[in-house]
């Protein structure tokens, strides 16, 4: 399975613009109206995959309004756990200008343990994208809707992974020392490309530029495993011939 990563490309997380709970009327293509139903809707957009939104029914939705034309190809979804749902379709994503007549665009299944669960959906330009639950689906603590960068080849062998303790050692007057710890400690992975497409370097420019360098979280996998993550510095690139280059991208894996 190849590499990819999947990003805000849709400015979900600006803070101004609205996020609205609602319900679709119909399952073929819908209308949302904004009604009071879910509860912590706002949960499900605040970059942190801890806390879950919960009273979810059937036909239930989120509209994130984003001002702006954007597009997202992917939607990407953490569970707690069990989605409480036991088969089938459980969440429907689409995109369109208004709120009639939704046209579908891609949709998640049945997922029994916690972990992410990622939509591909059909690429469109919008300024609503919507989630529709599909039944009383639980423990959703985070969807993102966005693009998703697959690497235009797979990363050199030595992909470096470190623990960061982020401990302060301080002395005291009497000169002992002793030491501060804020977290259990972070994995620090160190992705290396010694020979990229000045095609990737744009797009992964076009991604640091969305992400606002370490601003915002997004997912990354690595062909087998998923990881919430932070660009840990910016990307510097190397042009080692004509219009080809080398790079490496830091992250910083996220607690919550």
């Amino acid at each position: 399975m190849a590499s990819y990563f999947i990003y805000d490309s849709i400015n979900q997380y600006r803070s101004d613009n609205t996020v609205s709970e609602g319900q679709m009327t119909d399952s073929g293509t819908p209308t949302f109206s904004a009604t009071s139903t879910i509860t912590d809707h706002e949960r499900a957009s605040d970059q942190n995959i801890g806390t879950i939104i919960s009273a979810v029914a059937d036909r239930d939705a989120i509209e994130y309004a984003v001002g702006s034309s954007a597009t997202a190809d992917a939607a990407a979804v953490y569970f707690t756990g069990d989605d409480g749902v036991s088969s089938g379709t459980i969440m429907t994503f689409f995109v369109d200008t208004d709120r009639a007549s939704l046209p579908s665009k891609g949709t998640i299944s049945a997922v029994s343990a916690a972990g992410w669960a990622v939509a591909d959906l059909t690429e469109t330009t919008g300024t609503k994208f919507f989630t529709e639950f599909n039944g009383s689906v639980a423990n959703v603590s985070e969807i993102l809707i966005g693009k998703k960068l697959a690497f235009e080849v797979e990363p050199d062998v030595n992909v470096q992974s470190s623990i960061d303790y982020e401990n302060s050692i301080q002395k005291s007057l009497g000169g002992v020392e002793y030491a501060l710890n804020v977290n259990p400690g972070q994995e620090i992975i160190t992705i290396s490309f010694q020979n990229i497409s000045s095609t990737f370097k744009a797009n992964l420019i076009t991604m640091q530029d969305h992400l606002l360098g370490e601003s915002k979280k997004f997912l990354y996998n690595d062909g087998t495993n998923f990881h919430w993550v932070r660009l840990d510095a910016s990307m510097v690139f190397t042009e080692i011939a004509d219009s080809r280059f080398s790079t490496q991208i830091k992250l910083r894996q996220q607690i919550q």
